[in-house]
């Protein structure tokens, strides 16, 4: 978690949604970037899944139906 709090610092990225799930076996970290940009480098940091998120990133609706959803990413890390 630590390095994760680093890299978001260190490349000045604010995530919109950050979720932590853990299980006996795996944790699972989800976070929610606006900028594809930014969800495609974390994925690549953190050995991540990048992929639509199943949540909006605000309460506002999109401006437009064509607005894309922002990106959400998944690593796992088996304990």
């Amino acid at each position: 978690m630590t390095e994760i709090g680093e890299w978001l610092h260190a490349n000045r990225r604010k995530p919109t949604r950050y979720k932590y799930d853990h299980t006996d076996d795996a944790v699972l970290v989800t976070v929610d970037f606006l900028a594809a940009v930014a969800a495609d480098a974390f994925a690549v940091r953190f050995d991540g899944i990048c992929c639509p998120s199943p949540q909006p990133a605000s309460a506002d609706p999109p401006q437009s139906p064509t607005q894309a959803v922002p990106p959400s990413i998944n690593v796992r890390d088996a304990r």
